[in-house]
């Protein structure tokens, strides 16, 4: 039951990080916001392994951790940038929709089957991504009382905030996937090689990429709030892992589309039409399930 708890909660954090590096990529360069929260999220776990070195050191891990490092930066740079065009609960919802059944369907083929009512909660977790995304799509591209700068701008991004939003789910769902290849010992030491390897990548790319502009001062604080909640989302999703339960952790941890849109529509007054929000209450219904499942 507490492997439940962690994996919602991860979920949870997850949307709301993303949420806040989209914030700091409307006004920075997205490679660069994420550097800056891959920084964060790498000191935050150097802190606690310091402080409490939970876990057991393996290269093996390690190793793991620096695959999916590489998902996390594809996924998180191309993330950040589908959400600063927006809108933000369409991005947000594409993405979860291929980071949520990408892992599903490879724990299946491994032969990794849940019980029964575990396997009904994964069955409302994607339908649920699936009707978030449509009901937003829907809405901000028939919407009449959307101002006309609204409107001409949501068609121009529509295409491209689609194809990033695939590209990113593509990254997260082999995040999780090279993740849950480490051991059960390893606790929280995946993370090094992970954001050692996003950090060196992104690096790579600023210095290839000339021009860019410093991140803007007031932009700090949220970048930092960005990578605590990235590196507790991580450290969740990791303490959530236990054996065969890889299909549904990676499931719930992949509705992080729910606080995503929620806190859009908190901040930036996003509307939401009526599927995003059966949506949702399906979400609410696949956790109930897993719940039910454990």
């Amino acid at each position: 039951m507490i492997a439940v708890l962690f994996a919602a909660v991860s979920g949870m954090a997850y949307g709301a990080s993303d949420f806040s590096g989209a914030l700091a990529s409307k006004e920075n360069d997205s490679v660069l916001v994420t550097a800056a929260v891959q920084v964060v999220s790498l000191a935050a776990v150097v802190v606690l392994l310091v402080v409490y070195p939970f876990g057991v050191f393996q290269v093996n891990d390690i190793l793991w951790g620096g695959a999916a490092g590489l998902g996390a930066t594809l996924g998180l740079t191309t993330f950040y940038k589908a959400l600063a065009i927006g809108p933000m609960s369409t991005a947000a919802s594409i993405t979860a929709l291929c980071s949520a059944s990408i892992p599903v369907l490879y724990g299946l083929a491994k032969g990794i089957v849940p019980s029964t009512m575990t396997l009904a909660g994964i069955g409302l977790a994607i339908p649920a991504a699936v009707l978030v995304s449509v009901g937003g799509m829907a809405l901000h591209a028939a919407s009449p009382m959307m101002p006309p700068r609204e409107i001409v701008g949501a068609k121009g991004n529509a295409g491209q905030t689609r194809i990033l939003s695939v590209v990113a789910g593509f990254g997260f769902a082999w995040f999780f996937i090279a993740l849950a290849q480490t051991s059960a010992e390893a606790g929280l030491y995946p993370l090094l090689g992970a954001r050692a390897a996003s950090i060196g990548i992104l690096v790579v790319a600023l210095t290839a990429q000339r021009g860019w502009a410093p991140i803007r001062t007031g932009q700090w604080f949220i970048l930092l709030v960005a990578g605590l909640l990235d590196f507790a989302a991580n450290s969740l999703y990791l303490l959530a892992l236990d054996g065969d339960n890889f299909t549904w952790v990676a499931a719930l941890s992949s509705l992080y589309p729910v606080s995503t849109v929620l806190l859009a529509r908190v901040f930036l007054s996003e509307r939401l039409a009526a599927l995003q929000v059966v949506g949702m209450a399906m979400a609410g219904g696949a956790l109930v399930f897993v719940a039910i499942g454990q």
